[in-house]
């Protein structure tokens, strides 16, 4: 029996085909479970690929604009549905959203605004085929994914426009040298006056107003335009009535034209169709332009922006600060439209004469009393939020002005850059934490070139003007002042949307 086994063994030895056939079988067992695992690790990593994902998904939805309006709590909720629903698609997994699926959203909250950042983090088995006959029913899967937005701050803004004299400068190089022109007979010869001075005595400044045949503008009681031949025993004599030959209407019951006047009427009287806009005019276009960009931004971030529009010039008589309301109270910027910002040309005083508001007052020209309106505006403005909620706004001050305040200073009058006591003013909203934004319209010397007062007090400090305002701004995120400089032919609407989206820009907490 023995001999015959042994005998056996020696032939299947001799046999080359049949060792082939046996390694060949051997070879065969690893692979097909090498194959087998291949193909359980693919579906394992075919399912964590949407699970991921699934988390991907679930923490932005935890950020999205609509969830950064809503609570931490009711944002987790969002999450949690988010990835469950996704999940629940998938077979041959096992995960139980209890045990396996963590959503933490955490939201911080400071001066700088509101952040929030969400971390989803999972586990899951996916059930094998193959493997299972070596014993494994299941691979082991995890991730996570993590997402940070910022939930943009509320905001108040406070927004002063500077409503000086010196704030009628035509804004155009066009504008300018026609108001010159106009004016060059007799004011300032042969440089004439780059400002549209409101005056009811123009004349007693060398401001004449003169048609092309030389005769002076005089404007009625109704103000209608008309061209004087003639001034006789306290009459006025106009060609365009009864020919001249009898009097208008008493000289005292009118007045004659200014360069403010010119200004709106510089086409009808000397022809084409140039139109001198001046910089009060844009300030009130900027202003109306920078509400329909704040209502752009404020349903786009899913929150709320509230806005109160000032001017300052000079302490009127019964007035306590040059500051003056020009909207009545801080609003949402969505009841407001661009019509409840009011004509700031139509609000100009109309001067008795050069230095003198009134025929019983004169301020020798301090019609720009900048320290004043700070300090008047910084006791409105109350302490900032952090801007987390409606109830809790930051607060944010945007100024337009030529930067060059004209007011009383250690006794005497100040007209050249922000003084100590103007910068201390804004040093003081400042550490309030209220954020300050300027928008300087350049003060050229070319305004003031024939001005020989102007150009001796004002001009050697021109140069200063820009620097202090920078001093008074606050600073961005990256160190830079919120300060935009708009020159002649340039644009205060485009500026002051600018400066908007920064002074949001330096708002928000980046985490």
């Amino acid at each position: 029996m023995i001999r015959a086994l042994l005998r056996l063994l020696d032939a299947f030895r001799r046999d080359a085909s049949g060792n082939v056939l046996m390694m060949t079988g051997f070879a065969l067992v690893p692979m097909i479970f090498a194959t087998g695992f291949g193909v359980d690790y693919s579906r394992a990593m075919r399912v964590k690929t949407i699970l991921d994902a699934a988390a991907d998904a679930a923490a932005l939805s935890a950020v999205s604009n609509l969830a950064m309006t809503q609570t931490a709590a009711l944002a987790q909720t969002v999450a949690l549905a988010n990835f469950k629903a996704q999940a629940s698609m998938l077979t041959a997994v096992t995960f139980n959203a209890a045990n396996d699926l963590t959503i933490a959203v955490a939201d911080t909250s400071s001066t700088s605004g509101t952040g929030r950042q969400v971390v989803v983090t999972w586990r899951a088995k996916s059930t094998n085929i193959f493997s299972t006959i070596l014993g494994s029913s299941s691979l082991a899967i995890s991730g996570s994914a993590t997402a940070s937005a910022l939930k943009p701050p509320y905001v108040n803004y406070y927004v002063l426009l500077d409503t000086s004299p010196s704030m009628l400068l035509p804004t155009t190089s066009a504008g300018l040298s026609a108001i010159r022109s106009a004016t060059s007979a007799m004011a300032n010869a042969p440089y004439g006056c780059a400002f549209a001075c409101h005056t009811k005595n123009p004349h007693s400044d060398s401001i004449y107003i003169r048609n092309t045949a030389g005769q002076d503008i005089w404007l009625d009681s109704s103000g209608n335009a008309w061209p004087i031949s003639s001034v006789w025993n306290g009459y006025v004599y106009s060609p365009n009535y009864a020919n001249g030959t009898q009097p208008l209407a008493l000289q005292s019951s009118g007045q004659y034209a200014d360069g403010y006047w010119l200004t709106r009427n510089y086409a009808s009287l000397y022809g084409g169709s140039l139109s001198i806009l001046l910089r009060i005019d844009e300030e009130r276009s900027a202003s109306q332009n920078l509400i329909t960009t704040a209502q752009t931004y404020a349903t786009s971030n899913q929150v709320s922006y509230k806005m109160q529009f000032y001017g300052f010039n000079w302490t009127h008589s019964g007035a306590s600060s040059p500051l003056t309301a020009l909207t009545s109270s801080m609003m949402d910027v969505k009841s407001l439209s661009t019509s409840s910002v009011p004509d700031l040309y139509a609000a100009q005083d109309n001067w008795y004469k050069n230095n003198c508001p009134y025929y019983n007052f004169c301020n020798s020209d301090m019609g720009t009393e900048f320290a004043n309106a700070m300090s008047s505006l910084n006791a409105v403005m109350p302490a900032p939020g952090d801007g987390s909620t409606a109830a809790t706004p930051q607060e944010v001050l945007l100024i337009i002005t030529d930067g060059v305040p004209d007011e009383t200073y250690n006794g005497g009058r100040w007209a050249r850059e922000l003084n100590p006591t103007d910068l201390a003013q804004c040093s003081a909203i400042k550490t309030k934490g209220i954020t300050i934004g300027i928008i300087y319209t350049t003060y050229s010397a070319d305004s003031i070139t024939g001005d020989t007062w102007s150009q001796t007090v004002v001009g050697p400090h021109l140069s200063s003007v820009a620097s202090t305002l920078q001093s008074c701004a606050s600073t961005s995120s990256a160190g830079a002042p919120l300060f935009f400089e708009v020159g002649t032919d340039g644009s205060i609407t485009n500026a002051l949307a600018a400066l908007f989206a920064m002074t949001l820009q330096t708002a928000r907490l980046v985490k």
